[in-house]
């Protein structure tokens, strides 16, 4: 059958949903959910759980590749980006603090 996946999860569905219980990010219950729809006895399609979860299919089926590949734990990871280039310098902000605190 077209769009069903054939990943199987690890976890027992007990496990998943105090998982969701427990959860405080949305983004890692968003991941959760889409393990425990497939966990179900009749899971539906990859793109029927993007649907639902209001995540593009191609997203969802990363978080699949990285459960297949490294486990929960890499696929619950939220990686943090570094943030860009500062506009001020970190010196100029030091002169201007030990200038407001002289007067």
């Amino acid at each position: 059958m077209a769009g069903v996946t054939s990943i199987e999860v690890k976890e027992s569905l007990d496990d998943l949903a105090q998982g969701l219980r427990q959860s405080e990010q949305a983004t890692i219950k968003e991941r959760l959910q889409v393990l425990y729809c497939l966990k179900q006895e009749m899971a539906p399609s990859i793109s029927a759980i993007a649907k639902a979860s209001g995540q593009h299919r191609g997203t969802v089926q990363q978080w699949l590749s990285l459960y297949r590949d490294k486990g929960l734990d890499a696929m619950l990871e939220i990686k943090k980006s570094p943030g860009g280039v500062r506009v001020i310098p970190q010196w100029a902000e030091d002169a201007k603090a030990s200038a407001v605190a002289r007067e």
